[in-house]
């Protein structure tokens, strides 16, 4: 019949497409069963438009499928929603999405490098400045907060793991709460740079470290959840054999301003603590130290009259001066007083009138010191 034609022509019509296609079945298939497997944590939302069967709605499309490749190399790696349209060509039906969640906007990836506005931190997206102004409130503890929580992870692993780090914030740790009680070591970096810094070269690039009791710590420094966390640990932790560390970086980002207003600059601490062992080295020297101070003390007789030293020299001989100096310095040295270190002024004016600098130069006494 007119019906069974009708029916069998459109079932061949749907079999030369397929066959003009290729294997696209085969890979559709092959692609349906990869999907749910892909867990790759750049991922980007894509809506399917192309296949009428599926619900309409949202999937996770991994970077590593091959119809992403091309918009990702182009518009930045995990930064972008993509909306994939019927495969009839290569990325021809890729879009970019605006990244504020309540609007629906979006254009080709060309057009969004030329015409859309970027984060000022980061490789967001967003259709204009009033959608990047509304959803800076909902992005900005991502954007802020990922990068310097993860530096701060490493720097307090190289504070474990850095042999001259360890020594000194144990140093500090112990002999803070020997002197002023139970509290934390504070090390504090002014930019996350600073941090990367101490993580690539150690001790040598330590930011400013000091110790605080704990009843001075700050709530409003490291939150709530931080702050009752390091007040447990405080409470807890044995001052004898552990030190806490607590890790601050100053974070400076650029906020959106409101209307034409020009970008407004903010600053944050991102913070986190961790408790560790003092190191041994230290623990065996305070040891030692304090053993030393409970012995008894030897009286060394101090005589009536000090041996006292007068270095005299011709002020009218210019050429001489350099070989006066040489010798004053030479006996000193003998005494054990290191001029350039110990007296850097004096050391100058000497150096200054041996120059020829100066035709002048002052008596001056000094009473050196055994150390």
């Amino acid at each position: 019949s007119r019906q069974q034609l009708e029916v069998q022509s459109a079932a061949e019509q749907q079999r030369l497409r397929r066959r003009s296609e290729g294997d696209a079945p085969t890979q559709e298939k092959q692609y349906s069963k990869e999907q749910p497997h892909t867990s790759n944590s750049h991922s980007v939302e894509a809506v399917d438009s192309a296949q009428p069967n599926n619900p309409k709605g949202s999937r996770r499309a991994s970077l590593g499928d091959p119809d992403f490749a091309a918009t990702r190399s182009e518009t930045g790696s995990g930064q972008l929603q993509l909306i994939e349209g019927p495969k009839t060509g290569f990325g021809s039906g890729q879009h970019v999405r605006c990244r504020n969640s309540k609007c629906d906007q979006s254009t080709s990836p060309s057009d969004a490098k030329k015409l859309y506005k970027s984060c000022h931190n980061c490789s967001h997206l967003y259709c204009s400045r009033e959608c990047r102004r509304a959803h800076w409130e909902k992005h900005r503890k991502a954007c802020l907060h990922s990068r310097a929580s993860n530096i701060c992870r490493q720097v307090l692993a190289t504070c474990k793991d850095d042999i001259d780090s360890q020594r000194h914030l144990s140093l500090l740790a112990r002999k803070g709460s020997l002197s002023q009680g139970r509290g934390v070591v504070r090390v504090l970096f002014r930019s996350a740079e600073a941090a990367e810094g101490f993580i690539k070269n150690g001790f040598q690039c330590m930011g400013e470290a000091s110790y605080v009791r704990w009843p001075d710590l700050m709530p409003a420094e490291m939150g709530l959840e931080l702050y009752s966390e390091l007040l447990k640990l405080s409470t807890e932790y044995k001052p004898e054999t552990k030190m806490l560390i607590y890790v601050a970086i100053c974070v400076v980002s650029e906020a959106p301003g409101m209307g034409q207003a020009p970008v407004r600059w903010e600053r944050q601490l991102v913070s986190r603590c961790a408790k560790l062992k003092l190191c041994k080295t230290v623990l065996a020297e305070l040891e030692q130290h304090q053993a030393a101070l409970l012995q008894p003390v030897s009286v060394v007789a101090v005589p009536e009259r000090t041996e006292i030293l007068i270095l005299t020299f011709n002020p009218g001989q210019h050429s001489n001066r350099e070989l006066i100096l040489s010798n004053i310095l030479e006996i000193l040295i003998r005494r054990g007083v290191m001029l350039s270190k110990h007296y850097p002024e004096v050391f100058e004016r000497l150096q200054t009138y041996s120059e020829g600098q100066s035709d002048k130069f002052n008596p001056v006494t000094l009473h050196p010191r055994d150390t």
